[in-house]
């Protein structure tokens, strides 16, 4: 087996490239968090992918982050490598299940996000025939260094180097995505294509999305371990009235957390208040940290920011709508006194003309509709003052 081994790194060394896990990008806290902890990856995709056969902690392997591909180029005689990155991926074999499962992170919506989970299945898919063809090419070597044909395969066989029996692991990823905004991108390959998608002939490939933020909390509460924590306090970490009751719910989930789990969510939420509970301070005997006494002065801060906001927001509201109130007040009484006032100049003027046709005031102010004093009073304004 280590003969073996030695040979497959040696084929991909005098093919060109690093050989795959080399030259890796920088782990992020979220990545950490699945792959560090096989509790955390297993749960996930039991939780995901209830139809499967569940996965136990112990019987995943770590793969290559790094996967290539060499693929040959007919036009070019040679050949070119793919190489995709992913996040995390691990390997499942327990006789029930035998495959390749990854992770990719999303923090923001990525539109191209089914394309991405094709090629990064490709490339590991391609990267697996090609181990079995350089295998049958080694074993259908002679002494000399010549390939023969064995007596015991097809013709189809040896052009194809894949043998009727040989099978390749069959390769799921699963999206999460962290973001506050609910996920709008496409999340099937079709829905990348122009004209008819629906059509018969069309490639599907359905991507698994785990949308965090729109989880409702049976599904946050079906994990038993600190996923629970760390799926409710992402999803209610705007709201710290909702959150204080999350934590108050589920006090055993936030008692012992991980401090994988302490710096991906300060990552996904960038509160400082979550980076100071990685003291001694809050550390338990079992090597976590207590979020629960971490988080009582944070959550109390926010409750008490929330209140004064609310507070101060009433203020500033209650005191436009009496400014729009007075201003509309204002506006209709000095409508109203206009109106008063052009009615009585109306009147006015009316009884002065019938005065002069010798009407008598009393006729005068039930022509006018006006008191019999008021006429008078108009009256005795048009005299001559001696």
């Amino acid at each position: 087996m280590k003969e073996k081994e030695r040979t497959d790194k040696e084929s991909r060394r005098k093919r060109g490239g690093k050989i795959a896990g080399q030259s890796m990008k920088k782990d992020s806290a979220t990545t950490l968090l699945f792959k560090t902890s096989n509790e955390n990856f297993a749960e996930l995709f039991n939780r995901t992918l209830p139809d499967e056969a569940p996965i136990l902690p112990e019987e995943l392997d770590e793969e290559d982050i790094k996967e290539t591909s060499f693929l040959r180029m007919t036009k070019a005689g040679g050949r070119t490598s793919l190489v995709q990155y992913r996040d995390v991926v691990k390997s499942v074999r327990n006789g029930r299940v035998f495959a390749v499962l990854g992770i990719e992170n999303q923090s923001e919506i990525d539109y191209a996000m089914p394309f991405r989970v094709l090629e990064l299945d490709f490339v590991n898919y391609a990267r697996q025939m090609q181990v079995i063809r350089d295998r049958h090419e080694r074993e259908w070597k002679d002494e000399a260094g010549h390939i023969h044909t064995p007596d015991d395969i097809t013709a189809g066989e040896y052009l194809g180097r894949f043998l009727k029996t040989d099978r390749i692991i069959r390769c799921t990823t699963l999206v999460i995505y962290w973001g506050e905004q609910p996920w709008d991108g496409p999340t099937r390959l079709s829905d990348l294509f122009k004209g008819n998608t629906g059509a018969a002939h069309t490639i599907e490939l359905d991507m698994k999305l785990l949308d965090v933020c729109r989880m409702t909390d049976e599904e946050i509460c079906s994990y038993s371990g600190e996923l629970r924590a760390v799926f409710g306090f992402r999803k209610y970490a705007e709201d710290q009235t909702r959150l204080a009751a999350f934590i108050s719910d589920n006090q055993r989930h936030f008692s012992n957390v991980s401090g994988t789990a302490v710096n991906a969510l300060a990552e996904l939420t960038r509160s400082p208040q979550l980076q100071r509970i990685e003291t001694p301070g809050y550390q338990t005997k079992e090597g976590g940290f207590n979020m629960c006494r971490g988080l009582d002065g944070m959550i109390a801060d926010g409750i008490q920011k929330g209140l004064q906001e609310g507070l101060q927001k009433g203020i500033q509201e209650g005191i436009q709508k009496g400014i729009q109130k007075g201003i509309q007040k204002g506006i209709q009484k000095g409508i109203q006194k206009g109106i008063r006032e052009g009615e009585t100049r109306k009147a006015k003027e009316m009884s002065l003309s019938l005065s002069a046709m010798g009407l008598s005031a009393e006729k005068i102010a039930e022509a006018a509709r006006v008191r019999v004093s008021l006429v008078q009073e108009w009256l005795s304004e048009k005299q001559p003052q001696r």
